[in-house]
C-alpha cells in the first residue's frame, strides 16, 4: 500500500544545503527582529569519541545550525568560532533510547466497566479489536516537553524513539530530538518502527485474555495485512473490501519491522516465531532473563533493547526465609548484572533504555556494574549510540560524530563507564550544562602538613562527593562533605592536637595547590596548602573487568533441580525385572530388557549385553512403560483458557509450552514422561492442545512431540455458559445447555461455507481473480475445517450423560468422530453409544459429587465402560494427581476387581491410542520409544516409588541423584542468602519487581484475565471445580 508522510530524499537534500545559512528556512514568522547570532562553535583541545571503537586526541569539534561541521586534528578553530576549552574533556556522541513514550500523551485511564465487553467501537478505520492501534502514526500528536526530556537528558540522551506503549499493535513510533525546541524542528524520522507487545494494555475487550489469545490475535492480524494489501479495492462476497486504517499501516511491515516488548526470554522466542513466520524484522525489548536460554536467544537473529532494571535481593531476613526464598530468584539477582556481557559475548547486538527504570537516574549505576560484570566499554557504547541510531532509524543523522550529522554530544569529565561525570549535553548545537565548567573537580589525593603531622586526604567521585582522612596511620571517612563550585568543604575526625573533629575548607590556587583553611575543635582557623598528588588525581580507569566469582549454578532451566544439558542417551541392558509390558504378553518375570539408540532393542531372559552397553541389576524392581496423561495443565504459561469468546479455536497452547514449569520435574518423579496439555473448558470450543514428553532441561520447541496428531480441546456443562462467573458475566452466548450445541453447529457450518468460498475461488480464471478479493484467511476457521477433515482430533470436557449424547449426534452430523471424552463422569451411562460412536473415554478414578454436575458420578466408571467395549484411561486435570496416576489406575482394582495388568493400560498403552501414539510409545516393545520406568515395588502400591525415569533412553529422574540436588539446592540457597547478607543495604538497591511472575496453578475452569492483572493489579478469575 501507498505510506503517507515520508520525508521526500529531495527534502532531506535541499535541508542538508541550508545548513549552511545562518539559520534554516521555517514555516513559521519572526514575530520581531530575525535572530542572527552567530552559531559556529569549536570545542578544543578535547579526546573525541566519534563512534564506538574510534577516538581521537587534542581535537577540536566544530559544529554550525546544529550540526557537525568538522572534526580538527590540528586544533585550530574557524575564524568568527566561539572557542570552548574542551581540555580534559571526553566527547561521545550523543545517547539514544529506542523505546520510550516520551512526547506522547495519551492517557489510558478510563472507567473499567462491569459488564463484559465483546466488540469494539469501529471509528475512522479502526481495527475490530481494541488492542490493535496500528493506524497510529505518532508524529501526529507528539510534542515536545522539556521538563520530561530532563529524565532522558541529565542521563546524556539527545534523542529518543516514542510511542505510546499501549496494546499489542502499538503503532508507528516517531524519533525525535530531546531538544526544547517545536515538534516540527526536533522531529528526526517521522514513521519508524511499529511498536508492540502480547499485553492488550487498556483495552476493555475481552479479547485476548491470555497469551495464547494475544499471539493468535498477533498471527491473524499479521496474516489480515498481508491478505488487505493483495484485496482492497476488489469484491469480497459481493461487496467491497473494508477500508481498515489499522491493517493498510501493518501492509509495509516487512520493511519497517517492529520493537515488541516480551516479558521473559521465553516469550521472546514465541514472538520471533511468529514474526518469522511473517518475514517481519523485530526487535525485542527484553526482559533481562536472556542469559538464561542464551544459546535459542542468539539463534533468533534479532536485536535486543536491554532495560538495566536488575532486581532488589529478596527479602532474606527473616529466620525462616531459607523456606520462603525463591533459588530462581536468589539466582536472578546475582546473575542478572551479567545479562549484558553475556549477549554481547554471544555476539547478540543490544541497545539500552531508561524503560522499566523505577528512576533514571540509577542507569548510570546499573551500566558501570554490567560493566564490572564483563561488558566491554566499546560495546557498552555502541548499546548507546550506534545500535540504537539503527533500530530508530536515524543511524544517517545520529549515533556517531561526523561530518553532516546532529551536534548532539555528551562531554564527560573522568571515565564514562567508570566514575566519571557527565558535564553537558549538547542537544542540536545547543548546549545543556549539567555541571559548569568553572567548577573544579576537586576528585583526587592531597597530602599536607598539620601541626607537623602529615595528613592524607582521599576525595572520591559520586552523585555526592565523599572520602576518607589518613594521619598517624589512622583512617577516618569524610563527613558533611559539601562541594561548591570553587570550593569544598568537609568534617574530619583527627588525632592532632588538639583532638577531635576539625572543619576544612579546600579551595584551587594554583595548578595542583589548594589553599585549605582548617577550623580546630576550640574554634582556632589555621590556613596552610594542600598538594594534588597529579600521579593519582586522574581518575583511574576501569580497564578489565575483574572475574566474578558467582555462588550459583547455572542451569536449564534455570531453577532448582535443573540440569547443566539434556541428559546422555545410554545403550542400557535391565536385567532380572518384571516387566509390566502393556501389550497381550502381559507381565513378564525375570525379565531382560534392552535399550539401545533410544529404543527398545530386546525384550526377554538372558539377553546378551552389547560392547559399550550399561547393565542395570533389575531385580526386586518393576519396568512399566512410562506414564501417559491425556488431560494435564501443567507447563502452561499465561493462562490455560481463552475463555472470552465462546470459539477459539485458533489459540494454541503449543504456543505457550512453559518448560521451566517445577511440574515437570515432579511428574518425572511420579513416573509421567508424556502429557497432554489442554485448554480450560471456559468456552464450547476451546484451543489447540499439545502432546509433550517430559523431557526436563529442553525447551519448548524440543519437549513438543512432533509426531503426535494434531488435537483440540472441546467442552460442555455449566462452565462453559458461564454458570459460575458472576451476575455480570450473562451477556455471552450460549448461557444455556441448548446454546452450546447451537453455536457448535453454527461454527462448524461456518467452516463448510468458508471452505466452499476457497474451493469457488480456486476454480476461478486468473481474469476473474483479478477483481474478486481472495477469501480472507481465517485461523479460527482453518483449525475447524480441520476436524471436519479429521485431521484434527476432538477431546471434549464432559459430564452429563445427554450432553455427550448430543455432542456425538453433532459430530456425525457433520461427518467427524469424537476422539475422547474426557473427565466423562456420567459415561457408564452411555457406554453403548460411545462403543458405537467410536468415542473413547478418559476419566477419574474416583472424583464424585464436588458440583452440581457430577453428582451421579460412581467410582465404577471405568470398569463400566472397559466393559462396554470403550476405550478407556484415567487422567489427573490436576499436577498433583499426575505425580500418581498409577495409584490413581490401581483404584480400579480396588472399586470393581479389574485385572492389575489392564488397570495399568489405563495410564500407559490407552492415553497413547487416545492421542494416536501408539506406535510410538505406550508399551514395552521392541522398536517403541524407551520412554519407561523403573519402580521399587509393586507399581500399582501407594509404596512404590519410581526410582528412574527414561525417556528416548535418557534418564530424566534418578532418585538417587534427586537426593544429591536437593542437598546442592539447599547449600546454593544458603550460600546466595549469605551472600545477600553480606552485601548489606546493597543488596537492597534494585527494582522491587525485577522477577518473573510465578504462574498459578492452572485448572479446567481457571477463567483468568491475564492481562487486566498486568494493567490493574489486581487478579481476576473464576474457577477451580474442573
Amino acid at each position: 500500500m501507498k505510506k503517507v508522510h515520508q520525508f521526500s530524499a529531495l527534502t532531506l537534500a535541499v535541508t542538508s544545503v541550508l545548513t549552511a545559512s545562518v539559520a534554516a528556512d521555517q514555516t513559521s514568522r519572526t514575530n520581531g527582529m530575525r535572530d542572527n547570532t552567530p552559531s559556529l562553535t569549536a570545542i578544543q583541545n578535547a579526546t573525541i569519541i566519534t563512534e564506538p571503537g574510534k577516538s581521537i586526541t587534542n581535537a577540536t569539534l566544530v559544529i554550525e545550525n546544529g550540526a557537525v561541521q568538522s572534526i580538527e586534528r590540528n586544533n585550530r578553530a574557524p575564524a568568527g568560532a566561539r572557542v570552548i576549552d574542551g581540555t580534559g574533556y571526553t566527547i561521545y556522541p550523543g545517547f539514544i533510547d529506542p523505546y520510550s513514550s516520551y512526547g506522547i500523551n495519551v492517557s489510558s485511564e478510563q472507567e473499567r466497566s462491569d459488564t463484559p465487553i465483546y466488540n469494539n467501537e469501529r471509528e475512522g478505520g479502526n481495527a475490530a479489536n481494541d488492542a490493535i492501534h496500528s493506524q497510529k502514526h505518532w508524529f501526529s500528536e507528539f510534542k515536545t516537553n522539556s521538563e520530561d526530556a530532563n529524565k532522558w537528558v541529565s542521563q546524556g540522551f539527545t534523542s529518543v524513539q516514542s510511542a505510546n506503549l499501549d496494546g499489542i499493535f502499538q503503532g508507528q513510533a516517531v524519533t525525535v530530538s530531546l531538544a526544547d525546541k517545536i515538534p516540527n524542528d526536533v522531529i528526526y524520522q517521522s514513521e519508524s518502527k511499529h511498536f508492540g507487545s502480547f499485553d492488550k494494555g487498556s483495552s476493555q475487550q475481552q479479547y485476548p485474555s491470555s497469551l495464547m489469545g494475544s499471539i493468535a490475535l498477533v498471527r491473524q492480524t499479521l496474516s489480515d495485512a498481508n491478505w488487505y494489501e493483495n484485496s482492497y479495492g476488489k469484491q469480497s462476497h459481493n461487496q467491497s473490501v473494508e477500508f481498515n486504517a489499522a491493517l493498510d499501516s501493518l501492509t509495509d511491515i516487512e520493511n519497517t519491522g517492529i520493537v515488541f516488548k516480551v516479558s521473559n526470554e521465553k516469550s521472546l522466542l514465541r514472538a520471533d516465531d511468529v514474526f518469522d513466520q511473517f518475514k517481519v524484522p523485530s526487535v525485542y525489548v527484553a526482559s533481562g532473563y536472556e542469559y538464561a536460554r542464551l544459546d535459542a536467544v542468539k539463534n533468533a537473529g534479532s536485536d535486543l533493547i536491554l532495560p538495566l532494571n536488575f532486581p532488589a535481593a529478596p527479602d532474606v531476613g527473616g529466620v525462616d526465609a531459607h523456606l520462603d526464598v525463591d533459588l530462581a530468584k536468589l539466582r536472578h539477582w546475582e546473575r542478572a548484572p551479567s545479562n549484558p556481557a553475556m549477549l554481547a559475548e554471544a555476539g547478540v547486538n543490544f541497545a539500552l533504555t531508561l524503560h522499566d527504570l523505577e528512576n533514571a537516574e540509577s542507569f548510570w549505576p546499573n551500566l558501570r556494574k554490567a560493566v564490572k560484570y564483563g561488558l566491554s566499554e566499546e560495546k557498552a557504547l555502541a548499546a548507546l549510540t550506534t545500535i540504537p541510531a539503527k533500530i530508530a532509524g536515524v543511524d544517517d543523522k545520529a549515533g556517531k560524530l561526523a561530518q553532516g550529522y546532529k551536534a548532539d554530544f555528551v562531554m564527560v569529565k573522568g571515565d564514562l563507564f567508570a566514575d566519571g561525570t557527565i558535564q553537558s549535553v549538547w542537544l542540536q548545537g545547543e548546549e545543556n550544562e549539567l555541571v559548569s565548567r568553572d567548577k573544579v573537580d576537586f576528585v583526587g589525593n592531597y597530602s599536607m602538613k598539620l601541626n607537623d603531622q602529615d595528613i592524607e586526604i582521599a576525595i572520591k567521585p559520586g552523585a555526592a562527593l565523599s572520602g576518607e582522612v589518613k594521619a598517624n596511620e589512622k583512617t577516618s571517612a569524610l563527613r558533611h562533605v559539601q562541594s561548591g563550585s570553587q570550593s569544598l568543604s568537609f568534617v574530619a575526625d583527627l588525632e592532632a592536637e588538639p583532638a577531635g573533629s576539625w572543619r576544612f575548607k579546600l579551595e584551587p590556587e594554583a595548578q595542583g595547590v589548594f589553599l585549605v583553611t582548617a577550623v580546630s575543635p576550640q574554634g582556632e582557623e589555621v590556613r596552610l596548602e594542600a598538594q594534588m598528588d597529579s600521579a593519582e588525581s586522574e581518575t583511574e580507569t576501569s580497564g578489565e573487568a575483574e572475574p566474578v566469582n558467582y555462588v550459583s549454578e547455572l542451569t536449564f532451566p534455570n531453577v532448582a533441580y535443573g540440569l547443566d544439558g539434556l541428559p546422555e542417551r545410554q545403550d542400557v541392558l535391565i536385567r532380572n525385572v518384571t516387566v509390566w509390558t502393556a501389550t497381550d504378553d502381559g507381565i513378564l518375570e525375570e525379565t531382560d530388557v534392552l535399550v539401545r539408540d533410544g529404543e527398545f532393542a530386546a525384550i526377554g531372559k538372558n539377553l546378551s549385553a552389547p560392547s559399550g552397553v550399561t547393565e542395570i541389576d533389575g531385580a526386586g524392581m518393576h519396568l512399566t512403560p512410562g506414564i501417559i496423561d491425556e488431560h494435564s495443565h501443567i507447563a502452561i504459561e499465561g493462562g490455560v483458557n481463552e475463555g472470552s469468546e465462546a470459539v477459539t479455536s485458533e489459540v494454541r497452547i503449543g504456543d505457550v509450552v512453559n518448560s521451566d514449569d517445577i511440574h515437570i520435574y515432579r511428574s518425572l518423579a511420579g513416573g509421567t514422561t508424556m502429557a497432554q496439555l489442554l485448554h480450560g473448558s471456559a468456552n464450547p470450543i476451546g484451543g489447540q492442545a499439545q502432546v509433550i514428553k517430559l523431557r526436563w532441561g529442553a525447551d519448548a520447541n524440543v519437549m513438543k512431540f512432533d509426531a503426535a496428531p494434531e488435537s483440540i480441546k472441546f467442552a460442555l456443562g455449566e462452565n462453559v455458559k458461564q454458570s459460575n462467573w458472576g451476575d455480570n458475566m450473562t451477556v455471552r452466548y450460549p448461557q444455556t445447555r441448548l446454546g452450546v450445541e447451537t453455536i457448535m453447529r453454527d461454527a462448524f457450518q461456518a467452516a463448510l461455507e468458508y471452505q466452499q468460498r476457497k474451493q469457488a475461488y480456486e476454480r476461478m480464471s486468473r481474469s476473474e481473480r483479478n477483481k474478486v478479493a481472495a477469501p480472507r484467511p481465517d485461523y479460527r476457521l482453518e483449525t475447524l475445517l480441520e476436524i471436519l477433515n479429521s485431521e484434527r482430533f476432538v477431546h471434549a470436557h464432559s459430564y452429563v450423560a445427554s450432553e455427550i449424547l448430543m455432542l456425538m449426534e453433532v459430530a456425525e452430523d457433520f461427518g467427524f468422530t469424537l476422539d475422547t471424552f474426557t473427565h466423562i463422569l456420567e459415561g457408564y451411562k452411555v457406554a453403548d453409544e460411545m462403543a458405537e460412536h467410536g468415542a473413547s473415554g478418559s476419566t477419574f478414578a474416583d472424583w464424585w459429587a464436588y458440583k452440581f454436575e457430577v453428582y451421579d458420578a460412581i467410582p465404577h466408571n471405568a470398569c463400566l465402560m472397559k466393559e462396554r467395549g470403550v476405550l478407556t484411561s484415567i487422567n489427573s486435570d490436576s499436577n498433583d494427581l499426575q505425580r500418581r496416576l498409577n495409584t490413581e489406575a490401581a483404584k480400579s482394582v480396588l472399586y470393581c476387581d479389574m485385572d492389575p495388568h489392564e488397570a495399568l493400560k489405563m495410564v500407559t498403552i490407552n492415553p497413547a491410542k487416545q492421542l494416536k501414539v501408539d506406535r510410538y510409545v505406550g508399551s514395552v516393545e521392541k522398536g517403541k520409544h524407551a520412554d519407561f520406568v523403573l519402580w521399587s515395588h509393586y507399581p500399582l502400591s501407594a509404596y512404590a516409588r519410581a526410582e528412574q525415569t527414561w525417556i528416548n533412553g535418557r534418564k530424566f529422574f534418578d532418585r538417587e541423584l534427586d537426593k544429591q540436588r536437593q542437598q546442592a539446592v539447599t547449600q546454593e540457597k544458603n550460600a546466595l542468602i549469605q551472600k545477600v547478607l553480606a552485601a548489606g543495604d546493597d543488596a537492597k538497591i534494585g527494582a522491587k519487581d525485577g522477577y518473573k511472575s510465578d504462574q498459578p496453578t492452572w485448572h479446567c475452569d481457571t477463567e483468568h484475565d491475564f492481562w487486566l492483572d498486568h494493567f490493574t493489579g489486581k487478579g481476576h478469575q473464576h474457577g477451580g471445580q474442573h
